[in-house]
């Protein structure tokens, strides 16, 4: 990669040195090889603009008091607006910590809490009245900037453009240091963990994309995802056009987004493509624009993988599953000519992977299946102000125990298979069962909560809560109690009230054992006794 002492702005400034230097001059508006367009309004906005107007916004940031090293929270779907802050905070050196806007303000204040924004950007609307809410909860005032000019009491995004320095230049103290980016993930205790990622990890994974004047990438990764973030700035850092969705939307405006747009390159979900497989309407759009589909945030089978190369792409676009995690980037990659079906891939340069028995630890070789373990040369730097979990995360040899099971076969190509730990996979968002349980433990009638994820063939896994009831209540009132409480992506689906919960020897719940008995029952099996230590 060459020079290590570097950071993601002087990264990007080599592409852009020339408008970074003349940010005021009218003539170098427009760079001709790379331009953003938001899908839902066609607004566009060429990388030259961008870069300009993330170092006027800069200048407004610095005013309010945010330099190298202040966390800003961002509370928004992809936008220009949104773009352009995140921008102005890596040039900045500010770390940035996104949030997702869909969280309920409970949610959003124990992530407000954690890292304490000195500035927090969030959308109009709907999103900033759950600021306000969120803001209640925590004992501190950040600065608060809206996207909208609507009337309330807060700085604008128009406010904060200010005539940028022509002599600014990009620079962080220590790369290898500074935190470019705290990203959230779930954790399984409930608590919230964010996770830190320094300069050298998102350079490292800036992706090389394929160099051609007319390629187009489509983004709809929300910038709240790991995901989201490394294809914003891979597309810039690529020269590529990006057309990108605002928010979550549905398989059947992805589809016409690609008919529309002509996208060459697009990341996604193993949900987005089975809802594909699953609609009617998929021969209605023209995908043939597509020359690769990279797949992530779960393990995508090989009947399923094969199904959609057949049915979706007509075996004519390679669907290329990968395998990572936000503390440690992307770990597998399978590409064109390099991939088995089911597997996420090989492993990337300068990552060592071992599988390890559940039980005893010991390192296993190919097709025996144990936890992966991963060690790589930029990881993330540790949980946020949570030395305690960053330790018990890495074993003395330097690994990081992902808590997935796996296996890896002679050839070398991983396959995922399930997970140790306790999260949920809902569709694209991991959601940690003590949390709706800590939300049920809440109600007066409840005595006793166990929750787990039941496979669904679609979504992932449903949540599922065992309920021991002081007192007679309905399932629908407990659904709607936690409904009320979570965002939409982490409510329940289903309650069985039973007369006990099994625990393991230090109090934790059977959480496995009961699904076991939960899928015998429901297939009308004899119920199998779980055995958890």
């Amino acid at each position: 990669m060459g020079d290590l002492n570097i950071h993601v702005s002087s990264h990007l400034e080599d592409k852009y040195s020339k408008q970074i230097k003349n940010g005021r001059n009218a003539e170098n508006l427009e760079v001709k090889f790379g331009f953003q367009v938001e899908v839902e309004t066609s607004r566009e906005l060429t990388y030259g603009h961008l870069v300009r107007e993330s170092l006027s916004v800069l200048q407004g940031m610095k005013a309010e008091g945010v330099t190298e090293g202040s966390i800003v929270s961002v509370v928004s779907y992809n936008s220009q607006e949104a773009h352009v802050v995140i921008l102005a905070c890596v040039f900045l050196g500010a770390t940035v910590a996104p949030i997702d806007p869909a969280l309920s303000p409970e949610e959003m204040a124990s992530l407000l809490d954690l890292v304490k924004p000195v500035l927090v950007y969030t959308e109009g609307g709907k999103t900033m009245r759950k600021v306000e809410a969120a803001l209640m909860y925590v004992d501190f005032s950040p600065i608060i900037v809206v996207s909208a000019r609507h009337k309330h009491p807060y700085t604008t995004f128009q406010a904060l453009h200010q005539p940028t320095d022509p002599e600014f230049k990009p620079s962080v103290s220590d790369p290898a240091d500074h935190v470019a980016f705290i990203l959230f993930t779930s954790g399984t205790s409930g608590l919230p963990k964010g996770v830190m990622l320094n300069d050298l990890y998102a350079i490292n994974c800036i992706s090389p994309l394929p160099k051609r004047g007319d390629m187009t990438m489509l983004l709809t990764s929300p910038i709240f995802w790991l995901s989201g973030i490394l294809l914003f700035f891979s597309g810039i850092a690529n020269g590529l056009r990006i057309a990108f969705l605002r928010g979550p939307a549905k398989e059947s405006v992805i589809m016409s987004t690609i008919h529309n747009y002509r996208p060459q390159v697009w990341f996604t979900a193993p949900y987005t493509l089975l809802a594909m497989l699953s609609s009617p309407s998929r021969g209605q759009y023209d995908l043939s624009s597509l020359m690769i589909v990279l797949c992530g945030g779960a393990a995508l089978s090989a009947d399923s993988s094969l199904r959609i190369q057949k049915e979706i792409f007509r075996n004519k676009i390679p669907v290329c599953q990968g395998y990572g995690m936000t503390e440690l980037g992307v770990v597998t990659q399978s590409m064109p000519g390099l991939s088995k079906p089911g597997s996420v891939g090989v492993l990337k340069p300068g990552i060592t992977c071992k599988v390890v028995d559940l039980d005893e630890g010991t390192n296993l070789g190919p097709d025996q299946e144990g936890e992966i373990c991963v060690k790589g040369p930029y990881m993330m730097k540790g949980y946020y102000n949570n030395p305690e979990a960053t330790e018990a995360c890495f074993d003395d040899e330097g690994f990081f125990h992902t808590g997935d099971i796996g296996y890896f076969d002679e050839d070398g190509f991983v396959f995922i298979v399930d997970r140790i730990k306790d999260l949920m996979k809902y569709r694209t968002y991991q959601i940690a069962p003590a949390e709706l349980e800590n939300v049920l433990r809440t109600h007066p009638v409840v005595k006793d909560v166990a929750v787990f994820g039941v496979p669904h063939p679609l979504d992932g896994d449903h949540p599922m809560a065992f309920v021991v009831a002081k007192q007679t209540v309905s399932e629908q009132h407990l659904l709607d109690f936690v409904a009320d409480r979570v965002s939409e992506k982490k409510q329940l689906r289903g309650v069985r009230f039973v007369e006990f919960i099994p625990k393991t020897s230090t109090g934790k719940p059977k959480r496995r054992a009961l699904k076991v008995q939960f899928l015998a029952e429901i297939q009308g099996l004899n119920i199998i006794n779980g055995n958890e230590g």
